[in-house]
């Protein structure tokens, strides 16, 4: 899980405020698959 965290880290690195690291964190490790528009 930390590993995922660091790379989620690298990825959030250009945003302005780390709610979207957060937001980053919760959606790929909170096991919450939210249904994306579009997709089945």
């Amino acid at each position: 899980m930390n590993t995922k965290i660091r790379l989620l880290t690298r990825i959030a690195f250009g945003f302005k405020s780390p709610h979207a690291l957060i937001a980053l964190a919760m959606l790929s490790l909170g096991g919450h698959k939210p249904v994306l528009p579009g997709r089945i």
